[in-house]
């Protein structure tokens, strides 16, 4: 099996060589949800191997429960990945830390529960990770009151090792990030919408670009144009990899880092 991807690979490689330019590739690699491809998504299991594998960033999600504890779960129900049933909105954190988020994964992953974002931070911290937290304010589907406030002030209240990032489907809670800490970088997440590359672009305190790979794909002939930074998701497989440094886009986010990273490698190898 290996074998076989190995081969592929470089058919891939050959395909592409005369599309490399000779720049330096400074695309970040952003794990996403931690390293979703073989750890259950936002655990503290997925970091600790995002973190293992050199990733440059990091993406998680937000959400506030009933008790306004801040939890790192991408639905806004623990249905999906947890085996329990119900929305974060109303159970409280006591409630939601009775069920294991990573048996529905692989039985190794039984004891892995929904983390506190603190604990995750704390988790980077001592791991010593130095690169970039992107927060993603989940408040597409439903308004958590103060989640905004609460996350900006546990990330501001310490010193810590690594940036942060935010970004949002909602321009509301990107609008109100900005009144709490307009030195942050805040990133605007859309699809495929053009009205909405243009708002993002338009609005001068989006600082960057969160779209949808099915959009740059479409729309290769406008990236040059574009002055602010795009990181594209969900970047997962070598193709989208390659296309994405080609174009110095400035991050991708995989559920594949460990991958991303050694393909980065390659492509600055020109071999």
């Amino acid at each position: 099996m290996h074998d076989h991807h190995t081969s592929k690979r470089k058919s891939v490689k050959s395909a592409l060589k005369h599309l490399l330019h000779h720049d330096l590739v400074e695309t970040q690699i952003f794990a996403h949800r931690g390293s979703k491809s073989n750890r259950p998504e936002n655990t503290l299991a997925a970091f600790t191997e995002a973190v293992r594998v050199g990733a440059d960033g990091i993406e998680l999600d937000v959400h506030l429960t009933k008790d306004n504890q801040i939890v790192v779960i991408h639905d806004e129900s623990i249905d999906r990945t947890t085996n329990g049933i119900g929305f974060i909105r109303d159970m409280t954190f006591e409630e939601i830390r009775q069920y294991s988020a990573g048996s529905w994964f692989d039985t190794q992953y039984k004891f892995e529960k929904v983390p506190l974002l603190s604990e995750v931070l704390d988790l980077l911290k001592e791991m010593n990770f130095t690169g970039v937290l992107n927060i993603e304010i989940k408040t597409d589907n439903y308004q958590y009151i103060g989640l905004e406030q609460k996350t900006s002030d546990l990330l501001t209240s310490q010193d810590l090792p690594f940036s942060h990032i935010y970004c949002s489907f909602n321009l509301q809670s990107l609008t109100c990030l900005y009144e709490l800490e307009p030195e942050s970088e805040l990133c605007y997440l859309m699809s495929t919408s053009d009205k909405k590359i243009q708002k993002g672009l338009t609005l001068e305190y989006i600082t960057s670009l969160h779209p949808s790979i099915k959009w740059i794909k479409k729309n290769t002939n406008q990236i040059k144009k574009i002055k602010k930074p795009i990181r594209v998701w969900t970047v997962n497989n070598d193709l989208d990899m390659y296309l994405a440094f080609n174009h110095q886009l400035s991050g991708i986010i995989t559920d594949y880092p460990e991958l991303a990273l050694q393909l980065k490698e390659q492509y600055k190898e020109k071999k």
